[in-house]
């Protein structure tokens, strides 16, 4: 019987399957059905997303993430911080580390349970502030930034009690307005509580759902929020599932010292079994 050694592991509640893929076990599997099937809730393990730890000639592993509908990811900050824990964990890196993505080279520290993740620079040119557009037949005013992945902020007073269906369907609807985003979108829904507090909730792109917490749109949300003037770095980011703490140097031309600090914890350990993924 074929077995997968794996660990199951959270960042603030964003949940992930990890493999090391250092030596190629997974090389033979169709990696879309597999990921769509082993991270189906209920019928398998169950997850937000699958990563593997893999070589890299840049860095000390490279990080493959897959989002639980079987598309690859440019990257992802809750699991950036999971995947160098475990990375830790298997001896393919130190307390620091640099890791490999298709976004770029990121670093990352070791804080006991939490990790320390430093993002590439964030370009000025890749945020546009202040935008208008109609979704849904009701004119919304919204921000983007890219920040490894796409992300549309929009600010609401209700983001505590938002309704899951609104959130649901608004956030499908920016996500799929694919004249203005033509690889679509992730979503946050932001509160600001004061200028070190904001509360946010995120419809996930590939995951196509909420999920309990997001590290690169609660970066992309405290830099814009910091931009318009409503927050100051460090900006405690407040999700579903717990706080993310984001640091970052506000530029002309970047936004540069982009850190994204929080927990990566390891539930699970165990094999991925052949009925996990048929």
């Amino acid at each position: 019987m074929q077995k997968i050694p794996f660990m199951k592991m959270n960042g603030c509640g964003n949940d992930f399957i990890v493999v090391d893929n250092r030596e190629g076990i997974m090389d033979s599997f169709h990696l879309a059905d597999f990921v769509r099937h082993v991270c189906a809730r209920r019928v398998s393990i169950g997850a937000d997303g699958f990563m593997m730890v893999e070589r890299s000639d840049k860095a000390d592993f490279k990080m493959r993430y897959f989002n639980s509908d079987g598309s690859e990811g440019e990257m992802c900050g809750n699991g950036a911080r999971c995947i160098s824990r475990f990375a830790h964990l298997i001896g393919a890196a130190g307390d620091e580390m640099k890791f490999e993505t298709i976004s770029g080279i990121y670093e990352s520290k070791i804080l006991g349970e939490d990790v320390k993740v430093k993002f590439p620079k964030v370009k000025m040119s890749d945020i546009v502030l202040n935008q208008e557009y109609e979704f849904r037949h009701d004119t919304k005013e919204y921000h983007f930034a890219l920040v490894g992945v796409p992300h549309v902020i929009v600010y609401r007073n209700d983001v505590d009690n938002m309704d899951y269906y609104d959130l649901i369907s608004l956030g499908k609807t920016i996500r799929y307005t694919l004249e203005l985003f033509p690889k679509g979108t992730n979503v946050d829904f932001v509160k600001v509580v004061d200028d070190k507090n904001l509360i946010i909730r995120t419809y996930e792109r590939g995951v196509e759902d909420e999920t309990f917490a997001c590290g690169t749109g609660s970066t992309a949300s405290a830099i814009i929020s910091s931009l318009l003037g409503k927050a100051k770095s460090p900006v405690n980011m407040h999700t579903r599932a717990g706080v993310l703490k984001i640091y970052f140097d506000l530029g002309k031309d970047f936004i540069d010292n982009v850190y994204l600090e929080g927990d990566a914890k390891v539930v699970a350990e165990g094999y991925i079994l052949p009925d996990a993924w048929r």
